[in-house]
């Protein structure tokens, strides 16, 4: 059983997705829309249902404001299914996207994944690179013991990387690695993740993924 929030300014979504995951034994809380509500109130889930076209605050907003606190994933629930839209959200830090509209048996199917994917087994080893440290359990990668602050997908890129050091992976391999479902193949992201990643650590050190042209990105 999970414990998973929703958050959508339309009472039929959230009365459905409050019946769909109820009958699978999770527990399901439901907002009806966001502005005025505690940052404190979206902390203790297991996975965040977040609609994009909200009044007032809209999930893309929220998402910004909240990412911070809650490291659980987040889902965006929209219709607004363009590049430009989907690369925004996974750049605020959502996690994934589930097109509006969706049926039961799609929702069941994808909320199970997200927490499959979630709750897998950690692990609980440490890759020290020179003077950088990657500890794949406490999800912190640290450069002369200073604590880099990636987002979580940037985190994820780094990890993936870090955890097959020397191999070389296309941005379509990383994406899988990192969003893993089926959806819509936004790949270009990765190359963002990199840059944002590479600002990071060139702030401190020499970055130690490299780019093998033409083929894709390893780390060294």
């Amino acid at each position: 059983m999970a414990k998973i929030l929703a958050v959508d300014d339309d009472s039929r979504i959230l009365k459905l997705i409050k019946n769909a995951l109820s009958l699978k034994n999770h527990e399901v809380v439901t907002f009806q829309g966001a502005e005025g509500v505690d940052i404190e109130a979206f902390c203790g889930y297991d996975l965040i249902l977040l609609d994009v076209m909200m009044p007032g605050m809209d999930g893309f907003e929220l998402c910004r404001k909240i990412r911070g606190t809650v490291d659980c994933p987040i889902v965006f629930l929209t219709a607004k299914t363009d590049e430009a839209a989907i690369v925004q959200g996974l750049m605020e830090g959502g996690d994934e996207y589930l097109p509006k509209p969706f049926g039961v048996m799609e929702l069941n199917a994808r909320v199970e994944a997200y927490l499959r994917r979630e709750n897998r087994e950690k692990r609980t080893r440490k890759l020290v690179d020179g003077n950088i440290t990657v500890d794949f359990d406490k999800k912190e990668i640290r450069v002369n013991e200073k604590v880099l602050a990636f987002t979580k997908n940037e985190y994820k890129v780094c990890e993936f990387l870090a955890a097959n050091k020397g191999r070389v992976f296309t941005k379509e391999q990383i994406y899988e690695a990192v969003y893993e479902l089926d959806s819509d193949a936004l790949f270009s992201i990765i190359t963002e993740y990199i840059r944002l990643i590479r600002k990071k650590f060139n702030e401190i050190d020499n970055c130690p993924i490299e780019t093998i042209w033409g083929v894709g990105y390893k780390w060294a």
